[in-house]
């Protein structure tokens, strides 16, 4: 197994591999991907760090997990219902133990999963912003697919 899946494997160990796949970013991707990870806040909603890779990011137990690089969710339309949080449209994805948010309309896209032990699913959101605004790049108008 390559190292960097060796490591995403580990990262994610406790959440489910059906919600939160392994990112594989494009080639074009890859760099704003690193210079993100390296961005992101030490503390995500009062949980501290617990593991990163290339291209992913962990907080908490249960985990709040990001990952760079994404592809454009099945289930997003243009005409999806948006979630903003700091000018950053986010496509939330309800799932039995939290959510799935995909920020849309930027370049790399970023996914988070919250599990639901947080009260408030989009309180991490507003932590990521700052790094979010820096390091991806509006790729279309809030709602509209990249």
């Amino acid at each position: 197994m390559p190292r960097r899946a060796l490591v995403l494997v580990l990262l994610l160990a406790g959440c489910s591999a059906a919600q939160i796949p392994a990112a594989d970013p494009s080639p074009s991707d890859e760099a704003p991907c690193r210079a993100l990870v390296e961005a992101l806040p030490r503390t995500l909603d009062g949980d501290e760090d617990t593991g990163r890779s290339e291209y992913a990011a962990a907080w908490g137990d249960p985990r709040i997990v990001l990952r760079c690089g994404v592809a454009t969710p099945a289930g997003y339309q243009k005409t999806s219902e948006m979630v903003v949080v700091n000018e950053i449209s986010w496509f939330a994805e309800e799932q039995s133990d939290g959510y799935v948010f995909t920020a849309v309309g930027r370049s790399p896209l970023v996914q988070v999963y919250v599990p639901d032990t947080h009260q408030t699913q989009v309180n991490p959101l507003v932590d990521l912003a700052p790094a979010m605004t820096q390091h991806t790049e509006v790729s279309g108008p809030a709602g509209a697919a990249p």
